[in-house]
């Protein structure tokens, strides 16, 4: 029986070392570090693991890595995507392999031109196992899957339990969603973290950003969840000017929190493979100016 992870469940990044090999030592350091500073759960690989960009060997590595560092003391939702049903199949097996509590699979952005192929897709994905299915509705400029798709992957495929939404606008659609498939559908977000307090009002079960501010993200829903909504509201804006910054696009975002990994001791090196971003004078000084302010929230709330 699928268990919702409920809170903070962050998307591993993928540490590389100077030669562009995976740094397994720092990617078992952040699962350490993400344990002890509070997260409900782990994703990988998924977007902000530059998962585009790994090789069908890196995903296994790093799936298995997570699995034994993790070892179950919490919840671990396996990425499967591709666009290929037969990958996704073979991340499914993955999944199943090393005790995974979920797998995640996206929404090929293909099929959101062809609404009526996207069932077929994923009954197609979802035969190869029993284990549960959370559906990405990554849709970055775009409304993502209709309700009326959502209920019929729901009334289709027994082991769907549970959606990322991704889409714009994020906040309506998880109320939609919600409403349309009750409480024990698992509703998560993660783009749209800069609307965390919103999502929390909304009765999202889990938001799902990066790794590298747990400590913070699980302290505004520690709050929130005790009642003190008003103290979680004003942690939550203390934060913001980081988000505004992180959330210009995906390889600013990526940058900024290896930059952050690296400053605390998590990460050796910054290195990225998602092309097309390159730190110049101006966004490294308001990106170092950032990553103190966020420091400063680390120690206050520790």
């Amino acid at each position: 029986m699928f268990r919702k992870p409920r809170g903070i469940v962050s998307v591993v990044q993928t540490p590389f070392e100077a030669d562009d090999k995976i740094d397994m030592p720092s990617l078992a350091r952040l699962i350490e570090d993400a344990i002890s500073t509070g997260v409900n759960g782990f994703l990988a690989p998924a977007v902000a693991s530059e998962v585009t960009y790994l090789s069908d060997a890196e995903r296994v590595s790093i799936v298995e890595l997570i699995a034994a560092t993790n070892a179950q003391r919490l919840p671990f939702i396996v990425g499967a995507s591709s666009n290929e049903i037969a990958q996704c199949q073979k991340y499914v097996r993955l999944a199943e392999r090393v005790g995974a509590t979920a797998y995640l699979v996206a929404v090929p952005n293909s099929l959101y031109a062809h609404p009526n192929q996207i069932v077929s897709f994923f009954q197609a994905v979802a035969s190869a196992s029993t284990l549960p299915l959370v559906i990405q509705d990554l849709e970055w400029n775009g409304p993502g899957l209709t309700l009326a798709t959502i209920e019929n992957l729901r009334m289709a495929i027994p082991t769907l339990v549970g959606l990322k939404i991704e889409t714009v606008p994020a906040g309506a659609k998880y109320t939609a969603v919600r409403n349309l498939l009750g409480d024990d559908f698992f509703i998560s977000g993660g783009w749209a973290i800069p609307q965390l307090i919103e999502a929390l009002d909304r009765g999202v079960d889990a938001m799902i950003p990066e790794s590298a501010m747990v400590r913070v993200y699980a302290a505004i829903y520690k709050m929130y969840r005790a009642g003190n909504r008003g103290a979680a509201l004003n942690l939550f804006r203390e934060l913001l000017p980081v988000l505004t910054f992180t959330n210009q696009e995906i390889g600013t975002s990526i940058a900024f929190f290896k930059r952050l990994l690296v400053r605390r001791g998590i990460f050796v090196s910054e290195r990225m493979r998602h092309p097309g971003f390159a730190w110049d004078a101006h966004n490294t000084r308001i990106a170092d100016e950032l990553i103190e302010l966020y420091l400063q929230l680390h120690e206050k709330v520790s």
